[in-house]
This record gives C-alpha cells, sequence and structure tokens, in this order.
C-alpha cells in the first residue's frame, strides 16, 4: 500500500511540475512576436495569416498548429489579424496575433 501512495505522489507532482512548464511556457508565448496584440507579427496581406500560423510549431510540445480561425479584429484601436490555432498533438491552444503592413505613401 505505501508504495501505491508514493507512485501515486510521485504521479501528482510530475503533473504538477508539467502543469506548471506549460504555463510559463504559454507566458513566455505571449512576449514573443505574435504572441499578444501589443507584439504583433507584421505581414503584407491576409493571405499570410494561414500560412505563418501553421507553420510556427506548438510552443508546449514542439507539434504542428492547426488554424481553427482567422479573424480581424480591432484592439486598442490597431486593426489586427488573429489566427486561432490548436496544436494537432497536445491540444494546447493560442492566438497568433498580425498586423498588415501599411505601404508609405511617397
Amino acid at each position: 500500500m505505501a508504495g501505491q501512495q508514493r507512485r501515486r505522489t510521485q504521479r501528482r507532482l510530475a503533473e504538477r511540475a508539467r502543469a506548471r512548464l506549460a504555463c510559463e511556457l504559454q507566458r513566455a508565448a505571449r512576449l514573443q512576436p505574435g504572441g499578444a496584440p501589443e507584439r504583433p507579427l507584421v505581414i503584407d496581406s491576409p493571405v499570410l495569416v494561414d500560412l505563418r500560423a501553421v507553420a510556427m510549431p506548438c510552443l508546449l510540445c514542439g507539434g504542428s498548429l492547426r488554424l481553427d480561425a482567422h479573424t480581424a479584429e480591432v484592439i486598442d484601436r490597431v486593426r489586427l489579424r488573429v489566427a486561432a490555432v490548436v496544436c494537432t498533438q497536445c491540444g494546447a491552444r493560442r492566438a497568433i496575433y498580425f498586423r498588415l503592413h501599411e505601404p508609405s505613401l511617397h
């Protein structure tokens, strides 16, 4: 019985450590370009949103991402494209933010 409790305790501790690591990785992802509305990736065309989003690896497990939705939103008076993606391996969800490059007027 004591051995079973130790294995269960070890499993719980390992699961907590994985959960903490996942939270830290998600926090780090928000600090990267595209990870938050304040740090959008700049693109030339809306067509590139889908291509760029699914080309990125999952930040938790390195798996491939699947695009769930691509929306245009105004956040803090800035028009952004938001790609809602999900990892095909671990199921982690995240949003990737893009801003269209505005051509300069000459």
